[in-house]
C-alpha cells in the first residue's frame, strides 16, 4: 500500500514539473510579463533600365521600362542587416536606448540576462533578430519587417532603413558611372589634345616662312594635315566610344521602387500570447507521456 502510495505521489511529482510548472510559467510570462512587440512592414523592388530588344519593332515597347535586378536586391538586403546600416540607425535614432528601455521585459530587451555585455557587437546580433529582409526569388520584391516595443520606434526604423538602401542604390549607381565613363573620358581628352596640337603645328606652319625649300615646307604640311585627320578619327571614335559608356552607365543604374510604404502599427502582432501558452501545454504533454512510456518500459524489463 505504502509502495503504492509512493508511486502515485512519484507520477503527480513528475506531471507537476514537466506539465503543472512549465504551463504556469508560461501563463504568467506571456499573460503578465511579455512586452508587446509591433511590426512594421514595407515591400521594394530593385529595378534598372530594361535591355531593349532586337526582335522586332513592336518588341521595343514591350520592354522597355524597368526589369527586376535579383543581384541588387541581395546587395541591398545585405546591406539592411549589415553593421554600417546599424551604425547610422543608432547614430540617427539612438536606437540601442530604444530597445534597452526599462518597460521592456528583460528577457526582450537589450541585453537581457547577459546585463554586463552592452558591447555594439552583442547589439548587432540582437539587431538582426529584429530586423529581416525576404527576397522572393520570383518576383524579387523584397519584405522588410522591423520589430519593436513601440509603434513609433518601429515605424521610423523601417523608414529610415528604406531612405538608407535609396541612398545606398545612388552611391553604387554613381560609382558604376564613374567606373565605366572614366575611361571613355581619359581617351577623348588626348584625342582632343592631339587634334589641338597637330592643328596648331599645321597654322603655325603656314603663317610662317619655312627655313628650308619650299618642297619641305608642302610635305611638312601634308604630314600634319594626315596627323591631323588621324587625330580627328580618332576623337570621333574616342566620343562614339563615351557616348557608349554614358549609356551603358544609364542601362546599368537601378532603382529602388516602393511597393507598400511602411506604416504605424495600430496593434502588437506579437507575442501570441494563447499560442504560446497552449503549444507549451501540449508539449509538455507530449513530454510527460514520453518519460511515462520509458519509465513504464524500464519497469517491464526489470520485472
Amino acid at each position: 500500500m505504502a509502495s503504492k502510495k509512493k508511486r502515485q505521489l512519484w507520477k503527480s511529482a513528475l506531471f507537476f514539473c514537466t506539465v503543472v510548472l512549465p504551463t504556469a510559467l508560461a501563463v504568467a510570462y506571456f499573460g503578465f510579463i511579455a512586452s508587446d512587440i509591433y511590426i512594421a512592414e514595407s515591400k521594394f523592388v530593385v529595378r534598372s533600365p530594361q535591355k531593349l530588344g532586337t526582335a522586332s519593332f513592336l518588341d521595343m515597347f514591350s520592354k522597355m521600362g524597368m526589369a527586376k535586378s535579383d543581384e541588387d536586391s541581395f546587395a541591398v538586403r545585405e546591406f539592411i542587416l549589415s553593421r554600417d546600416a546599424l551604425k547610422v540607425l543608432n547614430a540617427d535614432l539612438d536606437i540601442k536606448a530604444s530597445y534597452s528601455r526599462p518597460n521592456i521585459d528583460v528577457l526582450e530587451r537589450f541585453p537581457g540576462w547577459r546585463y554586463w555585455d552592452t558591447s555594439l557587437e552583442a547589439f548587432y546580433r540582437y539587431y538582426q533578430k529584429h530586423v529581416g529582409v525576404e527576397v522572393d526569388s520570383g518576383s524579387s520584391i523584397a519584405v522588410l519587417t522591423v520589430k519593436a516595443f513601440n509603434p513609433d520606434d518601429a515605424l521610423k526604423i523601417n523608414q529610415k532603413l528604406i531612405e538608407m538602401s535609396e541612398a545606398f542604390v545612388n552611391k553604387l549607381n554613381e560609382r558604376a558611372r564613374l567606373d565605366l565613363v572614366k575611361s571613355s573620358t581619359d581617351e577623348v581628352n588626348l584625342a582632343k589634345d592631339k587634334v589641338e596640337a597637330t592643328t596648331l603645328e599645321l597654322m603655325a606652319i603656314r603663317t610662317q616662312k619655312f627655313g628650308g625649300s619650299p618642297e619641305k615646307q608642302v610635305m611638312a604640311q601634308q604630314r600634319l594635315v594626315l596627323e591631323q585627320g588621324f587625330a580627328q578619327q580618332q576623337l570621333a571614335t574616342a566620343m562614339t566610344s563615351f557616348e557608349q559608356s554614358r549609356v551603358e552607365a544609364i542601362r546599368k543604374q537601378v532603382y529602388i521602387e516602393r511597393i507598400t510604404q511602411p506604416v504605424k502599427p495600430d496593434y502588437p502582432v506579437l507575442p501570441e500570447r494563447l499560442k504560446n501558452i497552449v503549444s507549451t501545454f501540449v508539449l509538455s504533454m507530449v513530454l510527460w507521456g514520453i518519460l511515462m512510456l520509458l519509465i513504464a518500459g524500464v519497469k517491464e524489463h526489470h520485472a
